[in-house]
């Protein structure tokens, strides 16, 4: 029984896999990338609004002030969201301007809380950095300014 061996054209095709591969890696990377940021948005959204919940239930009660109920949204967002105490904006307020104390039984109570996207995001193109000419990034930096915050707001009336 003869053997016959089948040649491969192979010297017409050396190299396709690592071109391919230059162009899809780079769109595969976007995608994975874009994927981890938007769950990190998700995510942040979520303990934003589950602090001003949890303040809200805190305010609601009469028994703490507006300051203690700002320094324990503060101390949950800073642990959970890993940010500093400066990044994070926290409103308490009345809809008659009282103060939560001073308001009456079923007054509505709103706790809104907000931290800039560029504080939490992953990306590092989206921190501060470079500058002038120069700077490759400076038109997506001047994209994410102080307008894109990611925001809570819980309203609960007082007990």
């Amino acid at each position: 029984m003869k053997m016959f061996r089948i040649q491969r054209e192979s010297s017409d095709r050396r190299g396709v896999a690592a071109v391919e591969m230059a162009f899809v890696f780079p769109v595969f990377m976007l995608l994975v990338l874009g994927v981890i940021e938007f769950g990190r948005y998700m995510m942040v959204g979520q303990l934003v609004t589950n602090a001003a919940r949890e303040g809200s239930r805190l305010a609601i009660r009469g028994t703490f002030t507006e300051e203690e109920v700002k320094q324990d949204i503060l101390g949950f967002i800073t642990d959970a969201v890993g940010v500093e105490a400066g990044q994070v904006d926290i409103d308490v307020s009345t809809e008659s301007g009282d103060t939560i104390q001073s308001a009456e039984s079923k007054d509505p109570i709103t706790v809104s809380v907000a931290i800039r996207f560029k504080d939490v995001t992953y990306l590092p193109l989206l921190d501060e950095g470079g500058s002038g000419d120069d700077d490759p990034f400076s038109g997506l930096r001047a994209q994410h300014d102080a307008d894109d915050w990611i925001t809570g707001v819980s309203v609960m009336r007082k007990e």
